[in-house]
């Protein structure tokens, strides 16, 4: 008589791997959509945060907004013309007067310059310490000058007349890129930006009535880079020179 085979018990696969993995999988489609959303919300910050990693990775010693006050998140983002309105409207019903006031300055001195063809030489930025106003050098100077030409002037006194209604505390400064000056009036880029804010700042007072006692200077040559000195354009961005007007609750 034969003897009957035991049969061997079925064996299961260990299928322990699936939850973690599950787990795993559910986070990274998470991770992907808060960054696609990111990413789809604010492509401006993306943008700035590019431009500081680029800063750092080259070498610079700053970048974003720098001197003058630290540089803070901006209260106020422009995007295209047709949604900007509404947005603004909300945003100004929550400025203070003094807020209201220096943003009203800095959008009549972006419409002066923009009507006159200017418009990608001027940066008008409301942020946490008052209004910064950034005007590429190449405006106002010729190359290695800080003589504000008779051409322009007619520039600077639309900016003067937008600002002297204000009793805000002013600062100027001064900023270049990062190619050695080779002039024989300035032995260096940090004395060039400091000739070129002193400059605006008479013209400001001397000119049109803006008391001096509210105006200040800063001159800081080549080391507060907007952007990499890594091409023409950059560089022409980081030829500038700020006025920024100081919030009165600022200490």
């Amino acid at each position: 008589m034969g003897l009957k085979r035991k049969k061997k018990p079925e064996e299961h696969a260990d299928e322990g791997w699936l939850l973690p993995y599950s787990d795993m999988m559910t986070l990274l489609l998470a991770l992907f959509i808060v960054m696609f959303a990111m990413a789809s919300a604010n492509e401006g910050k993306i943008d700035e945060l590019s431009n500081e990693f680029n800063v750092i990775l080259s070498g610079q010693s700053g970048g974003g907004n720098g001197g003058i006050l630290p540089a803070h998140p901006k209260q106020s983002v422009r995007h295209s013309k047709s949604k900007k309105d509404k947005e603004d409207e909300k945003e100004d019903e929550n400025l203070s007067n003094d807020e209201q006031k220096i943003k009203a300055a800095g959008d009549s001195i972006k419409d002066e310059l923009t009507k006159a063809g200017h418009s990608e030489d001027i940066d008008v930025d409301l942020e946490q310490d008052g209004l910064r106003i950034a005007i590429k050098s190449g405006l106002l100077f010729s190359p290695g000058s800080s003589d504000i030409p008779s051409s322009v002037e007619d520039i600077v006194k639309k900016i003067a007349d937008s600002l002297k209604d204000l009793d805000n505390d002013l600062i100027i400064a001064g900023y270049t890129d990062n190619i050695p000056n080779q002039t024989a009036q300035y032995d260096s880029n940090w004395e060039l930006s400091a000739a070129r804010a002193i400059s605006v700042m008479e013209f400001l007072v001397k000119h049109h009535g803006i008391s001096e006692n509210r105006v200040s200077i800063q001159a800081y040559g080549e080391f507060k880079p907007k952007v990499p000195n890594n091409n023409d354009e950059n560089r022409a961005k980081n030829r500038r020179v700020e006025i920024f007007i100081i919030k009165k609750d600022v200490k």
